[in-house]
């Protein structure tokens, strides 16, 4: 496992006060609703969407933090 995936699957210890955002809590709650709504399993369809939601995760995360670094690298990132 490589520093970046440690960092990933560790991240909500590594960041204090780490939270769902507002946005994120109300994605999830629209989801959960229109499961609901149309009456599909949530037991059967639960790894499946939990597996999308953390790939998806993943990729943003590996994304960001590759341009963060690039932009750090780049001298273009300052405190401000």
């Amino acid at each position: 496992m490589g520093i970046i995936d440690k960092i990933f699957d560790h991240f909500e210890i590594l960041c204090e006060n780490y939270a769902d955002l507002p946005e994120t809590r109300n994605a999830r709650n629209n989801l959960f609703m229109h499961i609901e709504e149309k009456g599909i399993d949530m037991a059967e369809m639960e790894h499946y969407i939990t597996a999308l939601i953390s790939e998806y995760e993943r990729q943003g995360f590996l994304y960001g933090f590759r341009y963060a670094a690039a932009l750090f690298l780049d001298g273009t990132l300052r405190n401000e």
